[in-house]
């Protein structure tokens, strides 16, 4: 519209080179135009009459005070409100119930009684009670057992590793958490304690697990329940609004407490160790994919970069993937001395399943789809290491068995019923003879 006008006034080929708006003082609209033709020289326009120019009416503001009203009482405003809408914490609103009093708009202050359930839940009670186990779980599939004073120690230093790392990641992500519909009832979300005393619990509990795990476990497993610490409060929790890596990453996390087990028993690190953490580590992905799957529209609002937010056919093959590879894994457990060989064939039914499972999911990712895989996987653990249970105490029977039978020729002493009285000789053969063969067990 302002080239056709300028072309209007000015009869030559020119490009326009600046076109300003400037307001004045009395709301008038001045336009200052610099034009060249065709030999590249600056053309002014001539000044125009500011009577030509649109003008706008001023508007008109109400007055101010010059000086700030100091009457003014934020408590009484406050008051005034509570006065005409009750507030529910549960979100509701009642206009028909009356507060004469603050009862809602007051510092949140838990009492003593109230601070163990928060500190639980502070902790994610339920997350840390599985990293337990699974520490347990190393520890009770090495070959070397300690004292009941280093299991304790164990179970009590995880705990409160996992927790230190659990409350942190929530104080850090308070503000995400409460755009999304899974998280909004946590602790830092309803401000039930504040960010300074949720931090210091954390430190606390984290200074307090890896003491114990350092003074009476041993060094290796306090250094790994310091790394589990740093991994996931300190680099997991900020790749999530960064890349979709954080997945591997946390996995990596869920990982090191097999280990930890295995260090507290062993004092090292050996290939069982490592095939019971890979087991975890390829676990996450089809637990977590299926669930983020779900809940991608919260990950989305909250602005966390998930790959069932970014690629949703890649996240089911991610799992896909993972869940496959989960069958040779089983199936060389055996051989690291963890279970029985029997154990290679009861998984195998068990990971053919739950790939089956996750195949659907890829096939067609869905809520359904990603539901099923997600179920299975909360059962898949507890089924997994109870076959190595199960294996592990058969393997222990029958490798005690071998050593009875295998030792200074016992393995004959049960095949030949011994008779009353009979002796052995100086060097443990057995003189008298065998009802079945009729010769001396010695011979």
């Amino acid at each position: 519209m302002y080239r056709r006008l300028l072309e209007k006034h000015f009869m030559t080929n020119f490009s326009v080179i600046q076109l300003t708006r400037k307001i004045t003082t009395n709301y008038q609209l001045n336009i200052h135009v610099c034009c060249k033709n065709t030999n590249n020289r600056i053309i002014v326009p001539h000044k125009r009459s500011s009577s030509s120019l649109p003008s706008y009416d001023k508007p008109v503001f109400p007055p101010l005070p010059h000086q700030p009203n100091e009457s003014i009482n934020i408590s009484d405003i406050l008051r005034k409100i509570q006065s005409e809408v009750k507030i529910d914490p549960n979100g509701s609103n009642n206009t028909d119930n009356k507060l004469s009093n603050s009862d809602f708009w007051v510092e949140q202050s838990p009492s003593l009684r109230e601070l163990p359930s928060l500190y639980l839940q502070l902790s994610k009670s339920r997350l840390t009670t599985l990293v337990v186990l699974t520490a347990l779980a190393g520890y009770g599939f090495a070959p070397v057992h300690e004292s009941l004073t280093c299991f304790t120690a164990l179970t009590v230093g995880t705990f409160l590793c996992s927790a230190s790392a659990n409350a942190c990641n929530q104080v850090m992500e308070a503000p995400f958490d409460s755009q999304m519909d899974r998280c909004k009832q946590r602790v830092m979300v309803r401000h039930l304690i504040s960010p300074l005393h949720g931090i210091t619990f954390s430190i606390t509990a984290g200074l307090t697990g890896v003491g114990i795990l350092y003074n009476l476990v041993n060094p290796l497993t306090a250094a790994l329940g310091a790394a589990n610490i740093i991994l996931y409060a300190g680099v997991y929790t900020t790749m999530k609004r960064y890349t979709v890596a954080n997945t591997w990453l946390g996995s990596i996390v869920g990982a090191i407490p097999p280990a930890m087990g295995w260090a507290a028993a062993t004092g090292t690190l050996d290939w069982g160790a490592l095939t019971l953490c890979g087991l975890l580590y390829l676990w996450q992905f089809p637990h977590f994919n299926s669930l983020s799957h779900n809940v991608r529209q919260d990950y989305c609002r909250a602005g966390y970069n998930m790959l069932s937010v970014v690629d949703t056919t890649k996240n089911a093959l991610v799992s896909l993937r993972n869940t496959l590879a989960l069958i040779p894994l089983c199936a060389v457990i055996p051989f690291t001395g963890i279970s029985h060989c029997s154990f290679s064939f009861y998984s195998l039914a068990v990971n053919a399943y739950f790939s089956y499972l996750a195949w659907n999911f890829y096939k067609d990712p869905n809520k359904q789809t990603a539901r099923e895989l997600f179920r299975f996987s909360l059962v898949y653990l507890p089924i997994i290491f109870g076959f190595l249970a199960i294996g592990y105490a058969f393997k222990e029977r029958t490798a005690a068995d071998e050593s009875k039978h295998h030792v200074e020729g016992k393995y004959l002493a049960d095949l030949c019923p011994v008779l009353p009285g009979n002796q052995a000789n100086s060097i443990g053969a057995v003189t008298t003879t065998c009802p079945i063969t009729g010769k001396g067990r010695g011979e």
